[in-house]
């Protein structure tokens, strides 16, 4: 599937390689989060991003402070697709099943969507927004699928 765009040629080309490249430090995200490796999370996730879980709206700064009793874990990353609304933006849009757990209570086991917003930041793309939705209904996004 393709996003539409009236961009074409080399420029859909490069379009899809930074899709490509943002997809990869979504994966170094959940990595971080897993490992619960503040500093590398903090170098992908800036102080001003915003996550939206089943729980809330948590603040970077408050979800590192929590690391330490937290456990993340995801089954698998799944029909990762990705648009660019614009140079300096991307939005990932993929499911998995959200596994762990925060101070000895289990995260809801349940398949989700997770959408996560990166920008360019300088010669650096950070992530500012993500949020997961529990999976109501298919999910047919129309996106560039992300080759593996």
């Amino acid at each position: 599937m393709t996003w539409p765009t009236e961009r074409k040629g080399s420029a859909l080309v490069s379009e899809k390689a930074v899709i490509r490249q943002v997809a990869k430090l979504e994966e170094r995200v959940w990595k971080a989060a897993q490992a619960r490796d503040a500093k590398r999370f903090a170098e992908l996730v800036p102080a001003d991003a915003v996550m939206i879980f089943r729980s809330g709206i948590v603040r970077q700064p408050e979800y590192l402070s929590g690391m330490a009793g937290r456990t993340v874990g995801h089954s698998e990353i799944r029909g990762m697709q990705g648009f660019m609304p614009n140079a300096k933006t991307v939005i990932l849009i993929y499911t998995t099943e959200r596994l762990g757990s925060e101070n000895g209570r289990k995260f809801p086991e349940a398949a989700v969507i997770e959408s996560t917003t990166w920008i360019k930041r300088g010669k650096k793309w950070v992530a500012v927004l993500n949020q997961e939705t529990p999976i109501a209904a298919s999910a047919n996004a129309d996106a560039v699928v992300v080759a593996r």
